[in-house]
């Protein structure tokens, strides 16, 4: 994946292998939000689920992670 920040719009390029994983991801993340409803608890396999849906969507935004805010910020706003 690839992200390009110009001025006026950002654009991301992305292989048809990684745009699949994208709605894997988004299954997943359905999944997920379906056991919590229906049980009211959170499954350590949904917490993994998270944590790899948060580390593409950092990938994909090419965001960074800013140590003063506890926060992840676009590349270039530290």
């Amino acid at each position: 994946m690839k992200t390009k920040i110009l001025k006026n719009k950002t654009t991301i390029e992305m292989t048809t292998s990684e745009y699949d994983d994208l709605f894997k991801f988004i299954n997943k993340l359905d999944s997920m939000l379906n056991t919590l409803h229906e049980t009211n608890d959170l499954w350590l396999s949904d917490v993994h689920n998270l944590s790899s849906l948060r580390w593409e969507l950092t990938k994909l935004l090419d965001a960074e992670w800013n140590s003063e805010t506890y926060r992840y910020v676009k590349r270039g706003n530290k």
